[in-house]
């Protein structure tokens, strides 16, 4: 699959998250991380707008929703990678 320019993000989970987010759900929830949404609106619980931080909140999630398997994730942040690569393409890096 080739990526375009309208991808944000890629989101990278165990079934232990899967079972209990949907697809929708996961990105919403790490749109608004990074977008710092999320952190506005819920300052006690989540503390930046990194790609880390969106990671930690699905994990939260995924537990409070009653997962009982194992649950990693990984959010890469893709707009903001590809907009390094492009600066640095620029500058002849």
């Amino acid at each position: 699959m080739d990526r375009t320019d309208k991808d944000e993000f890629l989101i990278l989970a165990s079934d232990g998250m899967w079972d209990v987010l949907s697809n929708d759900v996961a990105c919403k929830i790490a749109r608004n991380c990074l977008s710092g949404r999320a952190a506005s609106k819920y300052p006690e619980s989540v503390s930046g707008s990194t790609a880390a931080d969106a990671a930690a909140l699905l994990v939260e999630l995924a537990i409070s929703r009653g997962s009982k398997d194992n649950i990693s994730v990984v959010v890469v942040e893709l707009r903001r990678l590809r907009s390094r690569t492009t600066a640095s393409k620029e500058n002849g890096r």
